[in-house]
């Protein structure tokens, strides 16, 4: 039972508790008296029964929000560390061999801390996962993004692949998206050879980077309406508009990393 602590330093059970505490002393009651189950609290035998259940569940549910928090926290602070002394060396000493295109970024190749534990906890709870596997299975905890002049980009990004090859990264999985409507650009995700982390690398021109950066609000949006609804109609729309602007390097769309 939750003991509230007032502003003067008082541990005394809060008055709301009361009839809590009751419901806990005849639960004990009825454990060590059959006979009695129910009773205190007004109830049949069936009552005190269910109320032993769902103390037992809410105890369980407790129990697991700890471990998974605990879990999460470990998880969170293992991909910082990859992130910190591995990852992001390796990316900028990639960025040094060539000056034609940079970095940019860098502030956000963590994901933040609460989105992290948003995704765990959904896999964990609607996926079955353990939070080790769903830090695991988590694409962009650390993801980095080059932009390139629109000239050098389709010489560029698979010259950056190599490089990343060559550090020791293990190719995973790639998106070119320079034909869609909605998002332009190559996304590719990688796995740290060591560790087994994944993480992901977005390949942009500097247009297709702010298209990505003023529509991002409405991604977010996105990703919690329903489908076919007025509102998702609206924003895929003005996601249409916003990249129909973005000019397309030559024979981007024709970009394959394997």
């Amino acid at each position: 039972m939750r003991i509230d602590r007032s502003d003067d330093g008082d541990e005394r059970p809060h008055a709301a508790d009361a009839p809590e505490m009751r419901r806990a002393e005849a639960a004990r009651d009825a454990d060590s008296n059959p006979h009695l189950a129910g009773e205190d609290a007004g109830h049949g035998p069936e009552s005190g029964s269910a109320l032993r259940v769902e103390r037992a569940l809410e105890h369980r549910a407790n129990v697991d929000a700890v471990n998974r928090a605990y879990a999460i926290d470990q998880g969170y602070a293992r991909v910082q560390e990859i992130e910190e002394k591995t990852v992001t060396p390796a990316m900028r000493r990639i960025e040094a061999e060539d000056p034609d295109r940079t970095l940019i970024g860098l502030e956000n190749r963590l994901k933040g801390r609460q989105r992290i534990e948003e995704k765990v906890t959904h896999d964990v709870q609607k996926k079955g996962l353990s939070a080790e596997e769903a830090f695991a299975d988590m694409k962009d905890a650390i993801r980095y993004t080059f932009r390139y002049p629109e000239d050098k980009y389709t010489a560029g990004v698979p010259a950056d692949a190599q490089r990343l090859k060559d550090e020791g990264a293990e190719f995973v999985d790639s998106r070119n998206t320079w034909t869609s409507e909605q998002y332009k650009g190559i996304n590719s995700w990688w796995r740290e050879s060591d560790s087994g982390q994944l993480f992901e690398v977005q390949f942009h021109t500097q247009a297709s980077f702010d298209a990505k950066q003023e529509t991002h609000a409405a991604y977010e949006r996105l990703r919690t309406l329903p489908d076919d609804t007025a509102e998702v109609r609206e924003l895929r729309a003005y996601q249409r508009e916003v990249n129909a602007k973005v000019p397309i390097p030559p024979e981007a769309p024709d970009i394959v990393i394997t």
